[in-house]
């Protein structure tokens, strides 16, 4: 079932649309332009931008990897594999501009990989370190 409505358009014009009730969406010339949103129990009516619908999807962090959080050089590593470590234990020493920065244990457990050695420049996002 679906009921008559308008929107306008960027020059103040009504444009006809079709609203259709099931899922709560306005269809306009086949594209969808507003969703509903649920949140905490209210329900609201907005739209996404393009640049909304093309942004990169949050992954939930894995608590088994160390990434880096910005590009970096590696000053020196305290870690190797195989190796048993507690958590808040330094784990590395990094240089991003012009600062050092300590990195320690997130969690407690066993090295798996480490994929970095003094001296290497890595990109953001790069696992430094695996967990077993």
């Amino acid at each position: 079932m679906s009921k008559a409505a308008y929107i306008k358009n960027n020059s103040g014009n009504k444009k006809p649309v079709t609203v259709n009730q099931h899922n709560d969406t306005v269809f306009n010339n086949n594209k969808a332009r507003l969703k509903t949103l649920v949140v905490n129990g209210e329900k609201y009516r907005t739209t996404f931008s393009t640049k909304f619908a093309k942004r990169k999807k949050w992954i939930k962090p894995d608590d088994k990897k160390v990434i880096s959080f910005i590009p970096c050089t590696i000053i020196k590593v305290f870690v190797h594999a195989g190796q048993k470590i507690n958590r808040n234990d330094e784990m590395l020493i990094m240089e991003a501009m012009k600062m050092q920065n300590t990195i320690h244990s997130p969690i407690k457990g066993t090295i798996k990989n480490v994929n970095i050695k003094a001296g290497d420049k890595i990109p953001k996002g790069f696992v430094m370190i695996d967990y077993k």
